[in-house]
């Protein structure tokens, strides 16, 4: 309500301006037509008077000039009537109210004057001078006419004028707030909250305001924006979850692809196991054995079919498909599961996996499931790196890094799982595409170009990225940086 208080305000304030403008014109508009009227009268009664004087002054007797006019003056009310000289030489009895000065003035042009003149008690009047010739010295009739009516008439104007500003004032100030809370106030107020909700999301239900004015069709134009951006917001909706569907199962294939990619190496590693299981079988079959050995045959069958069972079930978790779960970890914990994941088939291209089991513990908030995916393309990559044998080393720990300047994320410390492998490395003019999706230099069959990509995104969604360097001839390494347990990621929305 505080622009309808502003808008009161300034319509009051300005009728009041306008209301003691327009009475203060009125009045001195009045008081000049007044004076001017007694200035005629008084001009009047003195060119009346003016004969009389002449044709005393004319059988030579002064004295008897000013004689009649004193006796004038006592039968007439309405003015005080003097002879008076305009010189310096004027006793105090025949002395003007008005400096000598400005009289000469007069009886040299000849002109009769009004001139207003207030006594040092307050009281006013309004003198008028009418020369009139006789002889030598200057000299004229003087009436002075009280202005005591212009000043009651004054005040009187001025008090009704100050009470009409204040019925106005309380009219209007009624008027303007009754008018500006029914129509600007109340339908501010409604915009406002409107607006507020929609700022906290909230797009539904239309702002009803009546009437037929600009504000009508603002909230018209707000109730048409709102269902607009409830639209969209819903199309985007939609477009997200498909868009999160589709690739929650590409990331899907890329483990299942993963899967077989490490099928024929636990098939490879399983087959010992199995080779004790069937002899051990076929002695517990053949009955030859004494009770001792049977209990050792038995007891070692069931620690290689354990060992078979964990290869199995490690398998079968990594191509689960799992609902995004993050939590705090130990990454040291993911890297030592995903290691014995990947020893097969590193096994089967004559490859040690390496890392320091005594590094410091380093905990994250991460998607166990996500981040072991990650690992594992990486793994793989390098696996393929080093078709002639070879060794990958892993590190983890924390260290200071400059995200990429795409990343928008500041020079910290970060959580780092560094894959270095010993192959071939990656070209000057491959490095800078590596992940691109569907980006590949692998032979056909080998790989579909999707799993630098895909495991890029998941780091991404962690609040993280992947940094990649290699030198031809020295190898590559891969490194994951990920924020720190003190910056938790918002969530799994992506």
């Amino acid at each position: 309500m505080r622009l309808t208080a502003k808008l009161v305000m300034a319509f009051v304030l300005v009728s009041v301006i306008l209301m003691a403008v327009n009475g203060y014109l009125t009045m001195r508009r009045e008081l000049q037509l007044r004076e001017r009227q007694i200035a005629n009268r008084s001009q009047g009664m003195a060119k009346w008077l003016e004969q009389f004087v002449v044709s005393a002054w004319e059988t030579g007797n002064m004295p008897k000039v000013i004689q009649d006019v004193r006796e004038i003056n006592q039968r007439l009310t309405e003015w005080e009537i003097r002879w008076v000289w305009f010189d310096n030489r004027a006793s105090r009895a025949d002395r003007p109210y008005v400096s000598t000065a400005r009289l000469r003035l007069i009886a040299a042009d000849k002109i009769p004057c009004s001139i207003p003149h207030r006594t040092v008690e307050g009281n006013g009047f309004i003198c008028t001078y009418y020369p009139i010739t006789i002889g030598e010295r200057p000299g004229g009739l003087e009436l002075t006419s009280s202005t005591a009516s212009l000043d009651r008439y004054k005040w009187w104007t001025f008090k009704m004028t100050a009470f009409y500003m204040g019925i106005m004032l309380l009219l209007s100030g009624i008027m303007g707030a009754v008018l500006g809370v029914n129509v600007v106030g109340r339908p501010l107020q409604l915009l406002i909250e409107k607006t507020r909700r929609a700022g906290d999301g909230d797009l539904s239900g239309d702002l009803e305001v009546g009437g037929n004015d600009e504000l009508t069709e603002l909230g018209h134009s707000l109730n048409d924006m709102c269902r607009q951006l409830q639209e969209t917001q819903e199309r985007v909706q939609a477009e997200t979850t498909a868009r999160i569907a589709a690739l929650e199962q590409l990331r899907h294939v890329d483990r299942l692809q993963t899967v077989g990619r490490l099928a024929s190496g636990i098939a490879h590693e399983l087959g010992t196991p199995l080779n004790v299981v069937s002899g051990r079988a076929a002695l517990l079959a053949s009955g030859k054995l004494p009770p001792q050995d049977i209990t050792e045959s038995a007891t070692t069958i069931k620690q290689e079919a354990d060992r078979m069972a964990n290869i199995i079930r490690q398998l079968l978790d990594f191509a689960r498909r799992r609902t995004p779960n993050r939590v705090l970890i130990d990454l040291r914990e993911i890297v030592e599961q995903t290691k014995e994941l990947m020893h097969p088939l590193a096994q089967k291209h004559r490859i040690s996996i390496e890392w320091d089991e005594s590094s410091q513990p380093t905990t994250a908030y991460v998607d166990v499931g996500q981040l072991q995916q990650v690992l594992t393309n990486l793994i793989v990559n390098a696996v393929h790196a080093m078709p002639d044998s070879g060794t990958i080393h892993i590190a983890v720990g924390r260290r200071w890094a400059e995200p990429p300047s795409n990343e928008n994320a500041p020079v910290a410390e970060y959580d780092f799982i560094d894959v270095l492998d010993t192959g071939a490395g990656i070209p000057d003019d491959v490095i800078d595409h590596i992940f691109e999706p569907f980006f590949t230099t692998k032979d056909v069959g080998e790989g579909t170009g999707l799993g630098l990509s895909l495991s890029y995104g998941i780091i991404k969604e962690h609040g993280g990225w992947i940094a990649a360097s290699s030198q031809p001839g020295q190898g590559s390494c891969f490194s994951v940086y990920l924020p720190p347990k003190e910056e938790e990621p918002c969530s799994d929305a992506s």
